[in-house]
């Protein structure tokens, strides 16, 4: 032991190392609690870093999902597109068959019309 009792101490220098060797106790546990405090801190920095990490993988994979989908949504609205260039010229050519028809139709009535006037001139046919 480093403060072993000597022979001839007074009373001052006895109570003075007491109090220094009290002084170093307290010191100890002081540094113990603290000691205690760190390695709770650290235990629960390390249990929030891998909270964060498994967040953030979390959140990658998210990421990843959503752009898979937002490509997966771009294929479609592509399509989408290419349908609706199709119908469009489909009903372009229906449009231009249609005004054929009609001016077809017209004219079909024009000749009946004319040909219903001229019978009609004539007294129409006896039969």
């Amino acid at each position: 032991m480093a403060n072993e009792p000597k022979n001839n101490e007074s009373a001052g220098e006895l109570l003075a190392d007491w109090r220094s060797a009290t002084r170093d106790t307290a010191a100890a546990h002081a540094a113990a609690t603290v000691t205690q405090l760190a390695l709770a801190a650290a235990a629960a920095a390390e249990e929030a870093a891998n909270e964060v990490e498994a967040a953030a993988a979390f959140s990658l994979q998210a990421v990843e999902r959503a752009r898979a989908a937002a490509l997966r949504a771009r294929e479609a609205a592509m399509q989408a597109t290419e349908s609706a260039k199709v119908a469009l010229a489909t009903a372009e050519g229906d449009k231009v068959r249609a005004a054929a028809d009609v001016t077809v139709a017209e004219a079909a009535e024009t000749v009946a019309r004319d040909r219903y006037h001229d019978a009609e001139s004539r007294g129409f046919p006896k039969e």
